[in-house]
């Protein structure tokens, strides 16, 4: 997981494209109540057994996965961005014979449903884990699952967001009537146009960030497009040229109703895909803004083409006339990186 970014620059350094998930082996060490809580979850939902079963089912299949390469489950725990994290990850996995089985863990385990009309769909658990950091620390999250051909499947997750504690969802009654700045069905198309303009290195505006709010995540120095038109600045300088954009995926986009009408929490998937182009070739491991050249590569690299799959969370408040839908959380996973 990229906790800090709000995109994904450099994922290679934080997250190999090659055997993400089996780099390690795992066993279960823990899933619920021990250890310290999730930071902030909201008030947890009663009668819950069949959704931690569900938790618990996951991280142990989880590690039947990481531990056998046994990925037989995979249909069976995850759906929607998961389940194309896990099968890109089945093609490359192979246990290393080195492996020293340190367990992932999962501890302070909430569980919130949603509020909802009639069978409840979603529900999200929040923990702390190392399972998306590859065991180097511990890590809140919450954790999106959906009900899928008659099962509780892991769809996304996302990381805590900076600063503040998780949005407040609705859990009594029904989800709230009034119209909010932004359909859920627009959400991923327009925050796929925001952040292809943000790539570019363009500041942007109100009018060019619209609905989004200017926030931290377009603006200022942790930003998308300062990040953004700093490497392609630097690839510049040695003759490469550097393109990214964002696309839809068939994902759709989860809105979790907020608690006292204040709203949805939006949660969508969209692709990340960066191009590197070299006429004159690079010899080098690292491109010139410093992001590691993939593997295998020829002596020579003239391209490279590189695939993530992301989460973004947002507020999309009630529709008034000055209202914004304001990025809130992120996270991001490789799916592939070729050079040639």
């Amino acid at each position: 997981m990229n906790r800090t970014a709000r995109w994904v620059p450099g994922a290679r350094k934080l997250l190999p494209s090659t055997a993400v998930l089996a780099a390690i082996g795992l066993t279960v060490t823990g899933c619920g109540g021990g250890g310290s809580p999730a930071v902030n979850p909201p008030p947890a939902s009663a009668h819950t057994a069949a959704e931690r079963a569900a938790v618990t089912n996951w991280l142990v299949q989880t590690n039947q996965m990481l531990t056998h390469d046994d990925f037989a489950a995979v249909d069976q725990v995850t759906t929607g961005q998961m389940r194309t994290i896990y099968l890109a990850e089945e093609s490359q996995a192979s246990l290393p014979k080195n492996a020293d089985r340190v367990g992932f863990q999962l501890t302070g385990l909430s569980i919130t449903i949603p509020c909802h009309a009639g069978r409840p769909a979603a529900f999200v658990a929040y923990g702390d884990t190392n399972v998306f950091d590859l065991g180097t620390g511990m890590q809140s999250v919450a954790m999106v699952f959906e009900r899928a051909g008659g099962r509780w499947k892991l769809a996304t997750a996302v990381d805590h967001p900076d600063g503040a504690g998780w949005p407040a969802l609705c859990t009594q009654g029904t989800p709230p009537p009034d119209p909010a700045v932004l359909a859920a069905s627009s959400y991923a198309p327009d925050l796929a146009r925001v952040l292809t303009s943000a790539m570019t290195g363009a500041a942007q505006t109100t009018r060019t960030a619209a609905p989004f709010a200017v926030n931290d995540f377009l603006a200022g120095s942790g930003s998308i497009p300062v990040q953004s038109a700093t490497s392609i600045r630097q690839d510049r300088r040695d003759g490469v040229s550097l393109i990214g954009r964002f696309t839809l995926t068939r994902d759709p986009t989860v809105a979790l109703p907020l608690a006292d009408g204040r709203g949805y929490w939006l949660i969508g998937v969209l692709t990340q895909s960066d191009t590197y182009s070299a006429p004159s070739g690079v010899h080098a491991k690292d491109w010139p803004d410093g992001n590691q050249v993939a593997t295998p590569r020829p002596a020579v690299v003239h391209h490279e083409s590189d695939t993530f799959i992301t989460t973004y969370t947002a507020i999309d408040p009630p529709r008034t006339a000055d209202a914004t839908v304001a990025l809130d959380g992120f996270f991001g996973w490789p799916l592939s990186a070729i050079a040639s």
